[in-house]
């Protein structure tokens, strides 16, 4: 690809060496446009996800200049301040650096959300730089489940914002047709400026060793049914420990396991620890991810209802890949359940009543482990390919 004088700039709190969400994908966006032959700069926090606690480290990637802040920062417990002071402070991080670079880029990426930032950088780009919004959560759809007069006040903001922000591209990447579609109809998008592109496979070319790390974390002798990653409230974290909880109760042979950080992570872990009907554990590097995925027998992804129009698992690619069953917890009709079932990838569950998810687990947990992974990993092998390509992601910046 001759990509001559394009330089990219990528604009996100999130970023390597995060080890899942949009961090994990910003990493793997960096390094597939650095392998094409682009320059490419990062604005990024250090180190804050899911943890919210900013850990100061300098790791680099090859062939990327990496600008990171916001190590002093300290984030409260609620969500909602928690969220206004990242807007607030990475606004402030993303323009003054821009100012501090010596070469601007011909392509400017901003990964939304957050999204104020590139309101406010939007006004001092000249009109040459391309600029390209990759949007992962449609946060006015999470908004509008807020209650209340502080509810709607936050909600007309976050519009407010998120409407001028994507006006302001010349392309949007959204990660799914619903929130496609959805934005379109929200905020009177052109149709002809947006694009879909699924969250692409993030996994090594040469997949690890299984290794036996986390040996000692799993019964062989039982199905480990797994969550790992983000635990926020759009997994609906009570709900999902209380499902582990019935489901070991109900069924002996399963063990239940969460892998993952941050406040509801740490919540949970404290007040049902004396139960010892759910094993919590930290995050694991990506050197273990391989191992992880081997010895789960099945992933759940739980999606909160009323909030699949705002974003799409972006574990389901790498479950995909090799070969991992999922149990899907979702809306009706939803986009993630209709992946699933064209993939023939696992089970799904339109209910989050504890008793029906225990029910269609158990129903398809046969079709889920009968089938061994290798050819599990073969069959899918086409859909994935044609569904979560990276390098649909980059074209579409490229082009435009």
């Amino acid at each position: 690809m001759n990509n001559g004088n394009n330089r990219v700039l990528i604009l996100s709190p999130f970023f390597y060496p995060e080890m899942i969400s949009t961090g994990k994908y910003n990493t793997y966006l960096a390094e597939e446009l650095v392998a094409q032959g682009l320059p490419v700069t990062v604005v990024s926090s250090y180190p804050i996800y899911p943890s919210w606690n900013p850990e100061k480290s300098d790791p680099t990637l090859p062939g990327m200049d990496i600008r990171r802040g916001g190590s002093w920062l300290r984030y409260p417990k609620s969500t909602l301040l928690r969220r206004a002071i990242l807007e607030c402070w990475y606004s402030w991080h993303a323009v003054t650096t821009y100012f501090g670079l010596k070469s601007k880029p011909t392509h400017l990426v901003a990964v939304f959300p957050p999204s104020l930032f590139f309101l406010l950088l939007a006004l001092v780009l000249p009109s040459s730089t391309k600029k390209i919004g990759i949007v992962h959560d449609l946060q006015g759809v999470y908004a509008s489940q807020s209650k209340g007069l502080i509810g709607r006040v936050v909600n007309a903001a976050i519009h407010m914002v998120e409407q001028k922000c994507f006006a302001g591209c010349d392309r949007l990447i959204f990660l799914s047709e619903s929130m496609a579609a959805r934005a379109i109809q929200e905020y009177g998008l052109d149709k002809e400026q947006c694009a879909v592109c699924y969250p692409f496979v993030a996994l090594p070319d040469h997949p690890l060793s299984e290794g036996t790390a986390l040996k000692h974390l799993f019964d062989e002798q039982k199905i480990n049914v797994v969550y790992s990653g983000a635990l926020g409230d759009k997994q609906n974290p009570d709900a999902l420990v209380d499902f582990f909880s019935n489901l070991t109760v109900a069924r002996s042979g399963v063990c239940c396991h969460i892998f993952s950080a941050g406040p509801h992570f740490e919540r949970l872990r404290s007040s049902t620890s004396e139960l010892g009907t759910v094993h919590f554990h930290d995050l694991v590097d990506s050197e273990h991810l391989s191992e992880l995925y081997a010895r789960s027998g099945v992933q759940v992804i739980p999606q909160a209802f009323g909030t699949g129009d705002g974003s799409l698992p972006s574990k389901l690619p790498n479950l995909m890949a090799v070969g991992v069953p999922v149990f899907v917890i979702c809306d009706s009709g939803s986009e993630l359940a209709d992946l699933v079932k064209e993939a023939d990838a696992g089970g799904v569950c339109n209910s989050w009543d504890s008793a029906d998810l225990v029910d269609h687990f158990v129903q398809f947990l046969p079709q889920m482990i009968d089938e061994p992974r290798s050819e599990r990993r073969l069959r899918q092998q086409e859909f994935v390919q044609e569904k979560f390509s990276i390098r649909r992601v980059v074209d579409e910046i490229i082009k435009v």
